[in-house]
């Protein structure tokens, strides 16, 4: 099975200039939901990204019937402070098509203890450099279950985190979704993970 496109995402970006920048106002409203202090990620847990949404659930909300969703772990081997899962589904117009969901908390919290929180900001205001790339990729707001996130249909991306301490990213390789089938997609999909990871996480 192939995971070359995931593979690709699963490091974060560096983000560089661009012109679609979001109202003021929602990036003050997403910045006063942040001011949380950060935790020491060494005192943290990052659950199993697996375990963030069932495939029933998955299954419902992007109509998979044949076959069903398989599910992989994805995890860095080096690193407990960063899990990944797979979930992979057979689909007619995209081979090895599938989510990947990802978790991690801070990894350079004694340089920049704010990095979660500021990190959805930048993506909207900056947008995201994409190796090889001429222009920066453009990234708009979503928001789901109380969450507010930066998207890039392009990419196939959508980040979102909980407070200073969990930066989150939902990526598809799914190219039968146009861009409003995959944003109402992606907000069902972050709902239950944030519905799952709030039981299943502890400060």
């Amino acid at each position: 099975m192939k995971y070359f496109f995931f593979v690709m995402v699963l490091a974060f970006a560096v983000s560089c200039k661009n012109d679609n920048k979001n109202s003021q106002a929602e990036i003050d409203a997403m910045i006063e939901q942040n001011k949380a202090t950060p935790t020491d990620p060494a005192n943290l847990t990052v659950p199993n990204a697996c375990e963030m949404i069932t495939k029933e659930a998955l299954q419902a909300i992007l109509n998979v019937t044949a076959g069903g969703v398989n599910i992989k772990e994805s995890n860095d081997p080096t690193t407990d402070k960063t899990k990944s899962c797979f979930f992979q589904w057979d689909d007619p117009s995209t081979p090895n098509a599938g989510i990947l969901i990802q978790i991690q908390t801070n990894p350079v919290y004694d340089e920049y203890p704010q990095y979660i929180s500021q990190f959805v900001t930048s993506k909207l205001n900056e947008g995201e450099t994409v190796l090889g790339a001429g222009v920066p990729t453009k990234f708009k707001r979503f928001s789901s279950a109380g969450s507010l996130g930066a998207y890039s249909f392009d990419q196939s991306r959508f980040y979102w985190n909980l407070g200073n301490d969990y930066l989150f990213m939902l990526a598809f390789n799914l190219t039968s979704l146009n861009e409003e089938k995959m944003v109402k997609a992606a907000e069902q999909i972050v709902a239950e993970v944030n519905k799952n990871f709030a039981s299943k996480t502890k400060k």
